[in-house]
């Protein structure tokens, strides 16, 4: 069983420090998103729905920068 963090020190462990000034317009900030993101799923912070809608939302926004040769 997986418990989430009970303070402010617990909760940046979990999150980390990736997400600022991401933006998901390159390939780097799409993989800082879904790191981010994927932490809070794996300490349940997230709901397994909201989890679900992020692993959708990113496989899409990385087909996109698939195609666009300026999100490298």
């Amino acid at each position: 069983m997986t418990s989430g963090p009970v303070n402010v020190d617990g909760l940046h462990r979990v999150v980390g420090d990736s997400l600022p000034g991401a933006q998901g317009k390159t390939r780097d900030d799409q993989v800082k998103i879904d790191r981010t993101v994927a932490r809070l799923c794996s300490a349940q912070i997230y709901t397994r729905a909201k989890c679900g809608a992020h692993t959708v939302a990113s496989a899409a926004r990385w087909g996109e920068i698939s195609q666009d040769k300026r999100g490298q």
